[in-house]
């Protein structure tokens, strides 16, 4: 059959069903979620700034509620409590970066496949990628974006992704859930609307969000499909817009944050119009959607059916609000909120009460005269089961990811700290939005400079002096780097005991580099002495040991081997035997470091290192192209890789490679020497010259005295005419 009478017979098929809804068949559901979007910006809800047809069209056919709130004004986990009907504190979910949903929470597509549901799933950005768990349940979930935008995609290319696999769904009703990323920052809208909103690019990526909301329903218009569907679009969260001084979100709880808008459509467009004004939450929309598509909810859901008639006379609802990104990213304090139909109450250092029906901007806060419903709903807040958040560790890829979005992780303090209160640091988030910018664009020479401005106010700030260490690093400035460091352990009283074990680590690295090992290996004793001690720090005191001539010293320091022995114990074992000479030793415990981490660049170089040994040029040469498979662009490799070239006569690929090492990072001394002398033998003796100069006056003495002795001789003995 061919794809248009496919898609012909699917429309049939979908008319048929949404005719039968009536008569007891579960309609299809559509979740749309627009991220980023204030209900405050979207003339359903009386703003004038915007055009919106589409959303205006839906709004006449739909439920409008008029106060629904966002639980978290975070991308992810705001979808976690919508996915689940739980609150953050009970799915587990309470940040972007370091927490993913259990595969043992039912979600709403889980429950729905379970009811004979075909489950589909497009969105836009990273942030909710598959291996964050949102996936759950779903037939089909798609979050792959071009190559020109890893991070995220255009709202029509989303849709169309999601409607492409609508056509493949024969004979069961199907649940969509679409999500689009307009408006988030940065506010890029295409044309038309980047000219027509040229003064408000933020409406511009809402009338962008709404072309593409307008061109999905049309399709499912087209298809028969839209009449009988249940309908759902709402937003994760708001933005501040500089309302509070926040530009984006996160941060604060209050209204242009967390309030949301949120339409339901019925089937047969059933209470068309209608308005409601009682306060809502996003946590509502699966026992919502459970209810009109009569599937069984789990019990533990804590929502309640939006389109219910209320009790006459029941206690006055309030919705949880929590923000723990102003902790886990910036060392302030975390926000909790409870939101009426009159106030908010909000919860932080210095609490604060709003009177949002005749205050909707939050202007006046009543917290200092500690009204009756101060107390109240603080008493209330305090009753709810707020558990400790336990991230797990991020990756520097996911960090740098989670950035391009404008997601910064900057320090996070040890637990029972004293915090500020983020309305005392708002004003520096927009410096530290651009630290984070330009260190993961690598941006060194403007780093170091902001770096010191945030120090000279928050000395308290590791990460802070972590990323001056590491861009002064790759500036070529070791002993910088390293001081910076010693300025960190002695400065952050408050960080965590994992951090200050990192930065004990790094600095041994580089105290080791600068060539004065006993330093390094005098700050790793230390450490390994107090309660800070790790196996990373004993896999870096091995590494100093091995490479001091006390490898058999260097194998006593790191614990027995065990079957649960991570990749980097393996490998230290493995450079500890290979530096005894044990090289089936060596190679045992490399193998072992593979199995339980198979893409691992650094073992991988060290099995290359180890074939270099046994003078098996092309093995070590096919073990570094490994490695830079698994890390492009790694200095050292590319150095290990320009001699295992070298040694099989290619050399214009050494030179490529050691010119790449020193190019990434100008402390690659050995590359330099290597590079400078290999330039000689080819006769580019004006190249040779300049890669001997650089040497000679860069690396550090310490510990390259007889190489740097050696290149003033090849200097020497280079032709005059060479220049």
């Amino acid at each position: 059959m061919s794809r248009r009478r496919c898609v012909a017979a699917a429309a049939a098929l979908f008319a048929t069903l949404a005719a039968a809804c009536g008569r007891g068949t579960p309609p299809p559901v559509v979740l749309i979620s627009i991220d980023t979007l204030r209900a405050d910006h979207l003339p359903a809800y009386g703003y004038r700034g915007v055009e919106t047809p589409a959303l205006d069209a839906l709004a006449r056919d739909a439920v409008l509620f008029e106060n629904a709130y966002s639980q978290v004004p975070l991308t992810l986990p705001s979808h976690a409590v919508l996915l689940t009907g739980l609150p953050p504190y009970r799915n587990g979910v309470r940040d972007n970066l370091g927490f993913r949903l259990a595969p043992s929470v039912p979600t709403l597509a889980s429950q729905l496949r379970g009811a004979g549901y075909a489950t589909g799933a497009a969105v836009s950005s990273l942030a909710l990628r598959a291996d964050r768990g949102l996936d759950s349940g779903f037939d089909f979930y798609d979050d792959r974006f071009p190559k020109e935008s890893p991070d995220e995609r255009a709202g029509t290319a989303t849709a169309a992704v999601l409607l492409r696999w609508l056509d493949t769904v024969s004979g069961r009703t199907p649940f969509l859930f679409l999500h689009l990323y307009e408006p988030h920052a940065p506010y890029t809208p295409p044309e038309p609307f980047r000219s027509r909103y040229a003064a408000h690019p933020y409406d511009g990526e809402i009338a962008a969000a709404d072309a593409a909301v307008g061109g999905f329903l049309g399709d499912l218009k087209r298809r028969g499909l839209y009449d009988g569907a249940l309908v759902v679009l709402l937003s994760d969260h708001g933005e501040g817009l500089g309302d509070h001084g926040e530009d984006e979100h996160g941060v604060f709880l209050y209204r242009e944050a967390i309030h949301v808008p949120l339409l339901v459509k019925l089937p047969g467009m059933r209470r068309a119009g209608e308005r409601v004004a009682r306060p809502v939450a996003l946590v509502d929309v699966f026992a919502t959607v459970a209810a009109a598509a009569r599937i069984a909810r789990p019990a533990a859901t804590e929502g309640r059916d939006l389109l219910a008639r209320e009790t006459p006379g029941g206690a006055p609802r309030r919705i949880y609000s929590e923000t723990l990104y102003p902790r886990l990213a910036l060392g302030w304090s975390e926000l909790f909120s409870l939101t009426d139909a009159r106030y908010q109450y909000i919860e932080a250092p210095r609490p604060e009460l709003y009177d949002v029906a005749a205050d909707p901007g939050e202007r006046r806060d009543l917290a200092p005269g500690m009204p009756d419903p101060f107390r109240a709903m603080r008493a209330e807040l305090e009753r709810v089961p707020r558990a400790e958040a336990a991230p797990e560790k991020a990756s520097r890829e996911e960090i740098e990811k989670l950035g391009s979005l404008g997601y910064i992780s900057m320090t996070r303090g040890a637990p029972g700290a004293a915090l500020p209160d983020p309305k005392d640091r708002i004003a520096s988030l927009a410096k530290y939005k651009k630290l984070f910018e330009l260190y993961y664009a690598k941006d060194d020479a403007h780093v170091v400079p902001l770096a010191g401005e945030v120090l000279a106010a928050e000395p308290g700030m590791i990460s802070v002096w972590r990323m001056r260490s590491a861009s002064r690093e790759r500036l070529g400035d070791l002993d910088g780097a390293a001081r910076d460091l010693e300025s960190a352990l002695a400065r952050c009283p408050d960080a965590t005991a994992e951090q200050k074990s990192e930065v004990i680590e790094q600095l041994a690295n580089l105290r080791a580099r600068l060539g004065d090992r006993a330093k390094a290996e005098e700050i790793l004793r230390a450490g390994l002495a107090g309660s800070l001690a790790t196996d990373g720090m004993r896999v870096a005191l091995a590494r100093i040991l091995t490479e001091t001539g006390r490898s058999e010293e260097a194998a006593k320091i790191l614990p027995p081997a065990a079957a649960s022995d991570s990749a980097a114990l393996s490998d230290a074992r493995g450079v500890a035997a290979a530096e005894s000479g044990r090289l089936d030793d060596a190679r045992r415990a490399f193998e072992a470091a593979l199995a339980q981490d198979p893409g691992n660049a650094t073992v991988l170089l060290h099995m290359g290192m180890l074939s270099l040994r046994e003078q098996k040029f092309g093995d070590a040469e096919a073990w570094f192209q490994k490695s830079l498979a698994s890390q492009p662009e790694a200095p050292g490799t590319l150095s290990a890789l320009g001699l295992a070239q070298v040694q099989q006569g290619n050399t214009s690929g050494a030179q490529a490679s050691w010119s790449k090492a020193v190019r990434l990072d100008p402390t690659q001394y050995d590359s330099l020497l290597n590079l400078g002398m290999l330039l000689g033998r080819m006769g580019k003796l004006d190249e040779a010259r300049k890669a001997l100069e650089q040497f000679v006056k860069t690396a550090p003495r310490p510990r390259y005295a007889a190489q740097i002795a050696q290149a003033e001789r090849l200097l020497k003995s280079l032709p005059a005419s060479g220049r």
